[in-house]
């Protein structure tokens, strides 16, 4: 059996009239990393003064000592706030038999001031384990509370926590959702990168989104994310984002879920997504168009062939079990039947590269010689090129439309070709 962890606390208390001055020196801390904001509701916070104008017990604040000798919050914000509200005239007491604090009497005045608000104070046992400590410390405070999923995956560390909350922070996206409600947005987001970072797109295979899932991601990234996911990840959203535009403040979490994986999907397989962009904001459209002609188990409407009722319907069904592996990927595979139906799809060649023997044949085809410089060319230098470009459908194995080159002469002619098309989009626009 481990070692009982004693940290050091000490046992301590507030005079009621402290409060509002320990707020306006910045002596009490709350820490947005983890903590929710002002939540409790009018009758909590009544309640409460109740309690204490009665002389009741409100319980007993944990808080923390933290580097700035602050007191940092740990279980009791809801309450410290509930009284420098009251204190400050700043709760409504209009339909209360509550007095106003600066309605009060002197005698009466002074009782209140009085009243005690115990805390334990929290100092970590050890510094190199101190965010661990204050985390799950938070953690285990809250679990008689209704401490919400974004609650808890916020209160983690690490770099899958940072990332998630940069973004949400950050990328423009999260500005059409509305207002941030107990960090719902960055739930969102470290949803959205988890279907990323352990999605099998070639399978349709997407992990389940339950808290104990997202926690073990949590645990998996904790130190390092590939810089290329990353880019590919923010590079998604900026697709949702420059395509959809205003379409998403009316978007619920688990549409965004369902599109995020169609844009990310069809980035990796769909040649020629030169047109991607147009193509998915009309898409996205029509989409949430029949989605909402009809209520779930309402009747089909007359216009709409059964078949394409049928699918919509189920995508509503699944989307009552939002965050189950199947859920998820059934919504995504209506959602890409759909878009496959709406749009001209092909997909990529998966063999991206030629191989061996391909080479060969193209080796001996020129005789040795490099088809873009003329100068001879060692096999084993070679680099296959398609002639009918990769991204647009170009076959692998359609060995007349393709050719050897030397390495550094295959980028040449990249880099050449990225310059035509630039000058072919300036001459359109």
């Amino acid at each position: 059996m481990p070692r009982q962890k004693i940290p050091d606390i000490e046992f301590n208390e507030f005079v009621l009239l402290q409060i509002p001055e320990l707020w306006d020196n910045n002596k009490i801390y709350i820490n947005e990393a983890y903590q929710r904001s002002d939540i409790w509701t009018h009758t909590q916070k009544v309640e409460l003064i109740k309690s204490i104008i009665n002389s009741y017990s409100i319980g007993v604040i944990v808080l923390f000592i933290n580097e700035n000798n602050q007191f940092e919050i740990l279980d009791g914000q809801q309450r410290l706030l509930a009284i420098k509200q009251y204190i400050k005239d700043e709760l409504d007491l209009s339909d209360t038999d509550i007095e106003k604090y600066s309605s009060l009497n002197l005698k009466d005045k002074t009782l209140l001031d009085a009243y005690c608000v115990y805390y334990i104070q929290l100092k970590s046992y050890n510094p190199k384990t101190k965010e661990e400590d204050i985390m799950q410390t938070f953690l285990r405070l809250q679990e008689g509370t209704p401490l919400n999923k974004a609650e808890k995956l916020n209160a983690h560390r690490g770099r899958f926590k940072d990332l998630f909350v940069e973004i949400r922070e950050t990328h423009p996206i999260f500005n059409y959702f509305g207002k941030e409600k107990r960090f719902r947005w960055r739930q969102l987001c470290a949803e959205l990168l988890t279907l990323e970072l352990e999605g099998d797109f070639d399978n349709k295979i997407f992990p389940s989104l339950d808290i104990k899932s997202m926690i073990n991601c949590i645990k998996k990234y904790e130190h390092q994310i590939s810089k290329k996911k990353i880019t590919f990840f923010k590079g998604n959203l900026d697709y949702l984002y420059n395509s959809l535009n205003t379409t998403l403040e009316a978007f619920k979490p688990g549409e965004v879920i369902s599109f995020y994986l169609l844009i990310s999907y069809l980035r990796r397989k769909r040649a020629d997504n030169k047109n991607l962009m147009p193509e998915f904001s009309e898409f996205a459209r029509e989409f949430l168009f029949n989605l909402s002609r009809f209520s779930l188990y309402g009747k089909r409407p007359k216009d709409m062939p059964k078949d394409l009722f049928d699918r919509y319907n189920t995508y509503k069904l699944e989307a009552k079990r939002m965050t189950t592996p199947d859920s998820i990927k059934k919504r995504f595979e209506i959602m890409l039947t759909e878009f496959k139906r709406i749009n001209t799809y092909i997909e990529k060649d998966p063999q991206r590269l030629h191989d061996a023997e391909q080479k060969r044949i193209l080796y001996f085809r020129q005789k040795g010689i490099c088809s873009y410089c003329n100068k001879p060319l060692h096999f084993k230098g070679g680099s296959g090129h398609h002639i009918i470009p990769h991204s647009e459908a170009g076959k692998t194995d359609d060995l007349e439309h393709a050719s050897l080159l030397h390495e550094k002469c295959h980028q040449r002619l990249e880099k050449q070709k990225q310059k035509q098309n630039k000058k072919t989009k300036k001459k359109k626009g």
